[in-house]
């Protein structure tokens, strides 16, 4: 794992405007992601995840703070650089309804090939790599002619993911990649991801879910209220979560401790939730 940052997060803020008024969607949040690492990124519906990842990819402008992009300063890019960063593939997204991702006019073959030929690749090598990165994510090519609406939920999902990785991206943002799927799928798409994760792809996992995150990630990053509260190892976040709100997260998710640490948790879980109410 290289020490040199592929994404570089500082100081971080983000405003919306509403009619009640502004609402601080994101603050002060700091965050890198090394080469070949994956981090973990967990919190409740509102919490900034979403925000977070939408920022980095420069789709909403941030109030303050600076993004680095795999060495390049992205915080203040105009739409066109924008575009020119996307053609080159270094950072790529996957939505949690694949279907916001891929046209539900182009077949499989279309949506995979499309990124590679804005890239100025030929068609035949185009072609060739969009079937080596089908095998990759396990589908048969069979299923390069149907169109998205004619593939099962966990098919969708990994075309989508095949899409994001057919540039050879640097980072991957994940968001909700899973919460979508139904357990079984869930389950195969958990251990794609953990496929990835060894093939060195820099992954961030946005989730609501720190069961799914735990045996996927690195490092864990746990946002409250648009906050980073905590930032740790992911085994000592579920071994020793040090913030209030992480303590709540880790009760919360029982398979992720022992039988005997589950029942001291409740008492620690009612401690946790009296610690975030205002006093």
């Amino acid at each position: 794992m290289s020490a040199d940052p592929v994404l570089a997060v500082t100081g971080l803020d983000v405003h919306y405007r509403r009619r009640t008024g502004r609402l601080h969607a994101l603050k002060q949040a700091t965050l890198t992601v090394a080469a070949g690492e994956t981090v973990g990124v967990i919190g409740e519906t509102g919490s900034g995840k979403s925000t977070l990842a939408r920022a980095v990819l420069g789709l909403v402008r941030p109030s303050a703070g600076r993004i680095v992009v795999a060495g390049t300063d992205v915080t203040g890019f105009s739409a066109r650089r924008w575009r020119a960063l996307r053609r080159q593939g270094v950072l790529q997204y996957v939505f949690q309804d694949p279907l916001r991702s891929l046209d539900p006019d182009l077949t499989v073959e279309e949506s995979l090939i499309e990124p590679l030929l804005i890239q100025g690749r030929s068609r035949r090598e185009s072609a060739d790599r969009v079937r080596a990165y089908l095998e990759r994510v396990h589908l048969d090519e069979t299923l390069l002619s149907r169109l998205p609406g004619e593939l099962s939920g966990g098919q969708r999902q990994r075309v989508a993911v095949a899409r994001a990785l057919v540039t050879d991206p640097r980072l991957i943002i994940l968001d909700e990649p899973v919460s979508a799927l139904d357990a079984a799928t869930r389950v195969r798409a958990l251990e794609f991801l953990k496929e990835l994760r060894a093939a060195g792809t820099a992954l961030v996992f946005i989730s609501h879910d720190l069961g799914s995150v735990a045996g996927l990630a690195d490092r864990v990053a746990v946002l409250y209220q648009g906050e980073i509260v905590e930032t740790a190892p992911a085994t000592d976040v579920i071994r020793s979560p040090r913030h209030a709100y992480t303590r709540l997260l880790v009760s919360s998710a029982p398979t992720l401790r022992s039988a005997a640490a589950n029942r001291a948790d409740r008492a620690a879980r009612r401690q946790a939730l009296r610690d975030l109410l205002p006093a």
